[in-house]
């Protein structure tokens, strides 16, 4: 039997952004967003905690899971966009709670540890900053210049709640969550990406079965804010392409 899924009967697209303190981070997401709308999807998205509004405590990945999850409790399965640590949240939420998740999108994720030069300083100055700092650099401005070597300016902005939490999820790598994703899953990296390296897309979609991978031309990190028409036809694709589901 082969079921049609109906304008009436499509899950909504819900949307896990990136790591990004910005005020303006919703905003930047409303032309891809309405992108979608106009083709008939409803669209999600979700302000993450810490990001959006201060944190009480210090989260793991797993805390922000959990929060995913109350946020989309008692909704029908979702279609779940992550972009950079949005993606990243999404690998592992998907891992946990299959059952909630309908397809699965990732633009740029984040979550595997790359070994370059810049990688490793930016986790020496994430894992050993206050301590580094006091030695060497006693002045706050020996300090801002430690974090501007890592070119992290959320880490800079952060409270020390949200860098310890930024810690963590920078240590909290996803690849064995790549075999329990059996979901529809849809892979866009910009080809000119230097912030989650392109060569991780060949990691994510080797290592996550049902999956299909396409490189945006030109773009780089965020190709849903530079190449907003390409990046949503490849989502909408996608999402046509999966919308026949096969019941025995």
């Amino acid at each position: 039997m082969v079921k049609i899924t109906s304008s009436l009967q499509r899950s909504p697209i819900v949307i896990l952004h990136g790591w990004a303190m910005d005020e303006q981070n919703q905003l930047k997401w409303q032309p891809f967003t309405e992108f979608l709308e106009k083709e008939g999807w409803v669209v999600k998205f979700l302000p993450i905690p810490g990001l959006s509004s201060a944190l009480d405590k210090v989260w793991q990945l797993n805390d922000f899971v959990n929060w995913v999850h109350q946020q989309v409790d008692g909704l029908p399965k979702v279609i779940l966009v992550g972009h950079s640590f949005g993606g990243q949240l999404a690998v592992r939420f998907t891992s946990i709670f299959p059952e909630k998740v309908d397809r699965l999108i990732l633009i740029d994720p984040s979550g595997i540890r790359p070994f370059t030069f810049k990688a490793r300083l930016k986790r020496k100055v994430f894992g050993t900053a206050a301590q580094v700092g006091k030695v060497l650099f006693p002045l706050e401005i020996g300090r801002v210049v430690l974090h501007k070597l890592a070119r992290e300016k959320d880490y800079l902005q952060a409270s020390p709640t949200l860098r310890k939490t930024m810690q963590n999820v920078l240590a909290d790598e996803i690849k064995a969550d790549f075999p329990r994703i059996t979901v529809p899953t849809c892979i866009i990296w910009g080809e000119d990406d230097t912030a989650t390296p392109v060569s991780h897309a060949q990691l994510f979609s080797a290592g996550i079965a049902n999956s299909q991978l396409h490189f945006v031309q030109g773009a780089r990190h965020s190709p849903q804010f530079t190449h907003v028409e390409q990046t949503a036809k490849l989502v909408l694709s996608f999402l046509d392409q999966t919308s026949v589901e096969h019941y025995a």
